[in-house]
């Protein structure tokens, strides 16, 4: 008996909360999988169909990466960096645009210069005149033209984990009303 004990504080996830159990679902599985592209249109479809289920698996999948910046010509090199990337995407997507932020303990003047004007952009997507990330940062930021991917330090990936969690249970799983969001500047970027 202890030894489970173990066995699960060991296994529990590192974001401090549970993530949810999900109902088995080859096709949003595969579609979830398959879902790298933003020209993945049967992808979305389908995840859109069954937003609901989509939203748990995709939500099941997130943990915090060690990639702090991926460039578009090496996303291959990083798939369980992207996995995670496309999965928020895929979140942002099924639920009309929704994101969070979070803020990080780290000392964001030690960040990379082009790192830190991507990662502390304001709600607008305006970049910040103050070394201070307020509210808080995205889990990611694309550099559009070069499709390259900032990602936020791992306590702020923590905590947007967190919330995705949290919404889920509260809001996600008991019938939240899904939407596209049309933008994809938006869910992309």
């Amino acid at each position: 008996m202890i030894w489970q004990t173990l066995l699960l504080v060991v296994l529990a996830p590192a974001t401090g909360s549970a993530a949810p159990a999900c109902r088995p679902d080859r096709e949003v599985t595969k579609a979830i999988a398959e879902f790298r592209d933003a020209r993945a249109e049967a992808q979305r479809d389908l995840l859109a169909r069954r937003p609901d289920v989509a939203a748990c698996h995709l939500v099941h999948s997130l943990h915090v990466v060690r990639d702090t910046h991926v460039a578009g010509y090496d996303q291959d090199k990083h798939p369980d960096t992207m996995q995670v990337i496309w999965a928020l995407r895929a979140l942002r997507y099924l639920t009309g645009c929704k994101d969070f932020r979070a803020p990080t303990a780290e000392d964001v003047t030690g960040w990379e210069e082009t790192r830190r004007g991507f990662l502390l952009r304001d709600e607008r997507g305006a970049s910040s005149d103050t070394a201070q990330a307020k509210p808080g940062v995205k889990f990611f930021q694309t550099w559009m033209s070069r499709d390259s991917v900032f990602i936020a330090p791992p306590d702020a990936q923590r905590a947007i984990i967190t919330q995705w969690v949290q919404w889920y249970r509260e809001a996600g799983s008991h019938g939240f009303e899904y939407r596209r969001c049309e933008s994809v500047d938006a869910w992309y970027f």
